[in-house]
């Protein structure tokens, strides 16, 4: 963060900030010691910010333009052409993730059955009597045995598995969509962490709720869209969120808690891989937001 000017508390610079959010300038204004602190994200681009400072601080023509101008960006359409479209030079990891969901599908005919799809599952089934899954307790005994034996992929491996079509493209798409543009925006290295903590936590969940067969990347894009949502929340400018799209996932996790997804589609639904992954999620971006705040300069 870079900290332009300090200005004293009388001024509103809400239409100022308006006006920002507008040209795409990532910044914030925070109250220090009963002033105003402008924060950009970087000192690129300061000297043009500081200037139109200046008028909006000093030039009421100025700022009577300004007033004029942001009162029309109130009900502009969202912005459709500059849509993020991330290439494997922007999300190497991403690309890696879906091809292999792709190899996983085709080698396991979109989870048919046999020794590919179960080396995938939580817990082979075949590997322990039926009642080693009758409930919650029995289910973390079977998944300790597993992983004493050191198969510790397997808490992750399930995000692999696809069992429809519809399953795999659209969980494909919005992987590509959101973690496409974590990774071009932040890098590898938090989008990997997002990966793998949020499909532990949201399989094993799944798993001690209903048993070892399940499988999907919906937990992972849960996560993300968790995540996504809250760091676009706190920097409006950082990634393209459409706003109906978290409307849209809780809609869908509150329909799979429903009989109705299911008597149509003959398909049963992950909730709890979905409530676990959105929810490890929002605890990432919170830790992520702490982590900034803790570098942001101080005094």
């Amino acid at each position: 963060m870079y900290r332009l000017r300090e200005i004293p508390i009388e001024f509103d610079l809400a239409l100022f900030s308006r006006w920002l959010q507008s040209q795409r300038v990532w910044h914030r204004i925070a109250e220090e010691n009963e002033i105003q602190v402008l924060w950009l994200d970087s000192e690129e681009g300061a000297e043009a910010v500081a200037r139109a400072l200046d008028k909006y601080l000093h030039d009421d023509k100025f700022r009577s333009q300004l007033d004029q101008y942001a009162g029309g960006l109130t009900f502009r359409r969202w912005p459709t052409k500059g849509w993020p479209r991330p290439g494997f030079n922007q999300a190497p990891w991403v690309f890696v993730i879906l091809g292999l969901v792709l190899l996983v599908a085709l080698l396991t005919h979109l989870g048919q059955g046999g020794a590919i799809l179960r080396a995938f599952l939580i817990v082979d089934p075949l590997d322990f009597p039926l009642t080693a899954f009758d409930d919650g307790g029995q289910r973390w005994n079977s998944l300790w045995e597993v992983l004493r034996q050191g198969e510790i992929w397997r808490l992750m491996s399930p995000g692999l598995l696809h069992f429809t079509v519809m399953h795999l493209v659209f969980n494909s798409l919005m992987f590509w969509f959101l973690g496409g543009q974590l990774e071009a925006k932040l890098g590898g290295v938090p989008l990997i962490v997002l990966v793998v903590l949020t499909s532990v936590v949201s399989n094993t969940a799944q798993y001690v709720d209903s048993g070892p067969v399940f499988g999907g990347l919906s937990g992972v894009v849960y996560g993300l869209v968790g995540y996504c949502w809250l760091l676009s929340r706190w920097k409006p400018r950082m990634m393209v969120f459409p706003p109906a799209l978290m409307g849209f996932s809780l809609f869908w996790l509150v329909l799979g808690y429903t009989a109705t997804f299911e008597t149509l589609f003959q398909i049963k639904m992950a909730n709890t891989a979905h409530l676990f992954g959105l929810i490890s999620g929002l605890v990432l971006a919170c830790l992520q937001i702490v982590l900034w705040k803790q570098k942001m300069p101080s005094g």
